[in-house]
């Protein structure tokens, strides 16, 4: 004899199943997997009747799902089941990338990369092992706005000066850091400036954006003998009288890899390698970098630039 069961939750008003059964065997179940608004999940047909529907889907808010179990030929329960929510999600700003540009860098001063800095006024000189996030600072001494005067750590930070960032010596990392540094008078304007003769240590830049305008050396500058190791990753630089400079005696090595300079913005050239005393600073890699233009408030990735090859190239210059 063939009979119809049907198992309904009449208080969330959701019918979870209604297979058709026989005395002896399951022929066919169709089981339709519901949200708590109403909206169809998934549904299945099974003929094997040691599977279970729906089970990899929670059926209502977080504490009020069921698990159906089957004895012998039918359903004879529901059972109340906990549901474990998602965790929640991290709010920690993060800027999506841009369409049109696949660039992960900051492009402005008010990214909103920055929308949970803390604003200052004044200038910074970091101890060995200290960090700074989260920051914003408007100051116009002239002098480093920031110092780090052994490894240090800087996230989400931007700043708007005369000079941006000096580093000493140690390990110094910079991450989602926006530098824009305009000299005046008899500036000599650097976005971030290695400078420690004898010292050594290795400069870290990642997701970071240089711009830079007026009486300036360049949006990144190391010299006299400072002897670290420069790694830039995801970094866009913007004019000033050179992007990128790094001298023989400016280090032991420069490694880049997806880094920009925005085509036209340069006095003399986007990036310069200076001889001294015969020998060119190692350049370790050399990955994706590109000139970049803008359009509007887009930034727009352009043709490569080529990885210098002679033994004492000339500068990358604005074409």
């Amino acid at each position: 004899m063939r009979y119809l069961v049907a198992l309904a939750l009449l208080s969330a008003g959701v019918v979870i199943a209604q297979p058709t059964v026989t005395s002896t065997r399951i022929e066919s179940a169709e089981w339709t997997c519901g949200d708590s608004s109403g909206a169809v999940l998934s549904i299945h047909t099974r003929a094997d009747k040691r599977q279970e529907a729906c089970n990899d889907h929670a059926l209502g808010a977080p504490g009020q799902a069921f698990e159906m179990r089957r004895s012998g030929d039918g359903i004879t329960a529901a059972k109340r089941v906990e549901v474990v929510p998602s965790p929640t999600p991290d709010t920690t700003p993060h800027r999506t990338p841009d369409p049109a540009s696949s660039a992960d860098v900051p492009l402005g001063f008010n990214d909103p990369v920055y929308a949970n800095v803390t604003s200052r006024t004044d200038r910074i000189a970091l101890s060995s092992d200290s960090s700074l996030t989260d920051l914003s600072i408007i100051e116009n001494s002239g002098e480093p706005t920031i110092t780090c005067k052994g490894s240090c750590s800087l996230t989400r930070v931007r700043i708007q000066s005369r000079e941006g960032v000096r580093c000493i010596s140690g390990n110094i990392n910079l991450t989602w850091v926006y530098v824009a540094a305009t000299g005046v008078d008899d500036d000599h304007a650097d976005g971030l400036q290695c400078y420690g003769p004898g010292s050594t240590g290795a400069v870290t830049v990642k997701n970071s954006t240089f711009k830079v305008a007026g009486p300036t050396t360049a949006g990144y500058w190391s010299a006299d003998d400072w002897r670290g190791s420069h790694v830039l990753e995801n970094v866009l630089f913007e004019g000033g009288t050179y992007g990128l400079r790094i001298p023989a005696d400016g280090g032991s090595s420069v490694s880049l890899k997806n880094v920009y300079f925005v085509r036209g913005s340069f006095r003399y050239g986007a990036y310069l390698f200076d001889v001294v005393k015969g020998r060119r600073i190692n350049i370790a890699q050399w990955d994706n970098v590109r000139w970049a233009s803008w359009q509007g408030d887009k930034l727009v990735l352009g043709a490569l630039i080529p990885r210098p090859r002679s033994a004492f190239p000339a500068p990358a210059v604005n074409p």
